[in-house]
Formats: structure tokens, sequence, C-alpha cells
């Protein structure tokens, strides 16, 4: 064993627009800021976790004024979110395809009902949603994806599979189809499917 890893710490990103950022995350995903350096970084925690949480879980970063002319150049600037929607392949994964490194972030909620009151939510904001809510067969979990002001792929997840305490079970391999990415084909019948 190389490290001794505890577990996913925190996330890092630069934004397009740091004010803008701390709004959605604050707004959105209920986060509030912990601290900042001056006016271009921004750290964020989850107060409704405080006792567990610990100084951040987010990192927000300016993007410079190098780097937005760079993706004023690419015409990459100003994203329409809504453009994303209608490009995300019908059979691939839930999420939308990324421009950049990161694939997605996710955050954990307590159980089904919270992921579907954040999905009325983000309809009521007119914020698209990519995927969900739904169900994955690796990991069992809950979920809905959908965007950040800059792009960036949010998971909300629930009810993930909990790994054994002692001796772990043998990997999966599952077949790469859109039932594996979401077991929940019908969302019109989540409810009743979470009951069961």
């Amino acid at each position: 064993m190389v490290v001794e890893n505890m577990g996913l710490d925190h996330v890092a990103i630069k934004v397009r627009d740091l004010e803008a950022s701390i709004e959605f995350y604050r707004d959105t995903l209920n986060m509030a800021v912990s601290d900042r350096i001056g006016d271009g970084v921004a750290f964020l925690r989850t107060p409704a976790v405080a006792e567990q949480s610990e100084h951040h879980e987010l990192n927000l970063t300016q993007m410079s004024e190098a780097e937005l002319a760079a993706l004023d150049e690419r015409d990459e600037l100003e994203l329409d979110l809504h453009a994303f929607e209608r490009d995300i392949p019908e059979d691939g994964p839930p999420m939308l395809p990324t421009t950049g490194p990161i694939y997605h972030i996710a955050f954990e909620v307590p159980d089904f009902e919270a992921i579907e009151h954040a999905a009325e939510e983000l309809r009521a904001r007119d914020h698209p949603i990519y995927r969900g809510p739904g169900r994955h067969g690796p990991g069992n979990n809950i979920f809905l994806y959908f965007p950040d002001p800059d792009g960036y792929p949010i998971e909300l997840t629930a009810e993930m599979e909990a790994a054994p305490e002692m001796g772990g079970k043998p990997a999966k391999r599952w077949p790469q189809t859109p039932d594996t990415w979401n077991v929940w084909l019908n969302t019109e019948d989540l409810g009743e499917a979470n009951s069961e």
C-alpha cells in the first residue's frame, strides 16, 4: 500500500465567475463559505453536517484573466447550459459530455425524497437536469445530475450500497448498457419502486 487512503476530502475547481459559483453552491446545494483568500478563492463546507464536516469540502478558484481570454478565443467563455441538454446521448452514462477533465462532483443527500425535492426545485428555477432521478446498477445508489454555472456536472446521490466491513466482496463486471446506468428505466414510477 502506497497511501493509507481515508476517503475523499475535498474537490477544487476553477470557475469563470467566483461570485456566481458561490451563489449556486450556497442556494442550490446548501453550502456555506468557510474562508476566502482575497477576491479569488473561496472554501465551502456543508453546515447541515457541521459536526462531521471539516473546514471545506469544495474549493472554488476564480480563473485568471489569461484563462478567461483563452476561453473567449475558443468561444467557450459564455456557456449555454441548456445547449448541453440536447447533446446528451440516450444510451450513454447519465451525465453530460464534459468538455474538461472533471466528469462529475457528487454530493450525498439523505434519501430519495431529498433527490425528488431537489429535482422539483431545479425545475422551478428552470435549471437543466441531465439525468434522473434514477438508480445506478453499480453502487445501487439513487442519482440526479445537473450542471453548476461552469457546466461541471453535479450528482446528488443517496442510499449508496454500503461496503462490507470485513473481507469485501468480489467486483462485478457490469454490461455497458443503458440499463446499467439506470436500473429504473421508468422514472415515472420511481416513488413506487423505492418503497418496495
